[in-house]
């Protein structure tokens, strides 16, 4: 919920004459950041699968 928030609040701001989801981006790419690879490996999470069988 909070990564969909994060990424309207981001095109609500890209609007803007500055590209901030472009500067985003770069610096996530760049820096690689501890927050994004926790929310990536939360999003793949293998216990939140609906088809993993019982």
């Amino acid at each position: 919920m909070k990564l969909i928030i994060g990424f309207v609040l981001l095109e609500i701001i890209d609007f803007m004459p500055l590209p901030t989801t472009t500067m985003v981006v770069v610096y996530i790419i760049l820096r690689k950041p501890r927050w994004f690879k926790n929310m990536i490996i939360e999003l793949y999470k293998e216990d939140d699968r609906p088809d993993k069988p019982d």
